[in-house]
């Protein structure tokens, strides 16, 4: 079985623990329990005929002052940024944390910005036109819903089709 880490990365309360949970074990709940470090999940998803081990990391949320702690990067294979569509701040924090994470594990990273609480669309601070510029950039963007479900399943679906892509070719083997 081959196994993928994929790091969740974003500010304070954006839902990236929801989208988690709700992928992982279908559950949403409205309390909301700040993630201290890292909390590590796993899900085995069947691609094709191969079995994934995807190894989850829900890291703690950030502000515009702090960091990531780089060493939670390391070995990922995939990164999902989580923005809150409600809180315009929260796209700033991903476009910086992204910056960083690409400096670390380079540009070819398969990552997705989920623009999340899909369910308050009409709240929303972040425009169509602001999403639409990013999408121009080449980042790619799901909206999301931890509450109802919407593209939780698609975002980590197409996440790891992109991280099986982005892996080399096996060598072939000298007979």
């Amino acid at each position: 079985m081959t196994n993928k880490k994929i790091c969740m990365l974003g500010a304070f309360c954006v839902g990236k623990t929801a989208l988690v949970r709700q992928y992982v074990s279908s559950i949403f709940s409205d309390n909301y329990l700040s993630t201290v470090g890292v909390k590590i999940s796993k899900k085995v998803v069947k691609v094709s005929d191969d079995e994934i081990s995807l190894v989850l990391w829900d890291m703690e949320g950030q502000d515009h002052y702090s960091t990531v702690n780089l060493s939670y990067l390391r070995g990922a294979n995939g990164l999902l940024f989580v923005i809150d569509g409600t809180r315009g701040e929260s796209l700033s924090v991903a476009l910086k944390l992204r910056s960083d994470a690409i400096k670390l594990l380079g540009p070819d990273i398969p990552h997705y910005f989920l623009v999340n609480k899909a369910d308050l669309e009409p709240e929303w601070e972040i425009t169509a036109k602001v999403l639409a510029t990013l999408e121009n950039r080449g980042i790619k963007i799901l909206k999301t819903s931890a509450k109802t479900g919407l593209n939780v399943e698609q975002s980590f679906s197409s996440l790891t089709r992109d991280m099986l892509e982005a892996e080399p070719a096996a060598a072939p083997q000298a007979p």
